[in-house]
């Protein structure tokens, strides 16, 4: 798996993954069948609390891991994904 930060791309080790929220893609607005993708989407992340709860770990996650991407990238060190803001 790939992490996508505004430093970069970078993988995400098998022990990190393994922590991750199972969360759909977010649609996104220039894929085909958009409406109907997004429209599935809230229809998961309101079908359960769980859902919710999963998403918003994963994007507070998310989060953390691009700030500390641009912190590693200013400072010229190398970064690693790791699950700090999963918890």
């Amino acid at each position: 798996m790939i992490l996508s930060t505004s430093s970069g791309d970078f993988p995400i080790p098998p022990d990190v993954a393994s922590r991750l929220p199972q969360v759909p893609p977010v649609p996104d607005p220039t894929e085909p069948h958009y409406r109907r993708r997004k429209r599935e989407f809230t229809e998961w992340l309101d079908a359960s609390p769980e859902h919710a709860i999963g998403f918003e770990r994963l994007r507070r996650w998310h989060l953390v891991q691009d700030q500390l991407a641009r912190e590693a990238l200013a400072e010229g060190r190398a970064f690693v994904v790791t699950d700090d803001g999963l918890d």
